[in-house]
């Protein structure tokens, strides 16, 4: 089930992304630090990135909307984020950095329904 709800947020996010990438700003922003968020397995966490970045002069720092990895990003580091001229506090990763974490839950939601079928095919 939580697979179920990891691919329909991560496909929601794959679509808001094609959605600003026409009209989006494509910046570099350091990356500040790392926000931890439950990942719903005991004592497992996403982290998010948090970003600073410049439009026309004004700093905005936030997390990317579209990132999260098992590791944390480089303190320091740059990285390219996509920012919608509407939404500046909602930059995202144009390389989509939770693509991995749709395919684990694409993966995992399979192999759940082959072994239930296989459960039920030994009946």
């Amino acid at each position: 089930m939580a697979s179920l709800v990891t691919m329909a947020r991560e496909l929601r996010r794959n679509v808001t992304l094609r959605q600003i990438r026409p009209t989006a700003l494509e910046l570099s922003a350091e990356v500040i630090g790392n926000t931890a968020t439950q990942s719903g397995k005991p004592g497992a966490y996403f982290l998010t990135p948090v970003v600073r970045y410049s439009i026309d002069g004004k700093r905005y720092e936030t997390e990317i909307a579209n990132a999260s990895f098992g590791r944390p990003a480089d303190v320091g580091s740059s990285m390219t984020v996509l920012v919608s001229p509407d939404h500046p506090y909602s930059p995202m990763d144009p390389y989509g950095g939770l693509g991995g974490t749709l395919r684990g839950a694409i993966v995992t939601a399979v192999l759940s329904t082959l072994l239930l079928a296989w459960q039920i095919a030994l009946l």
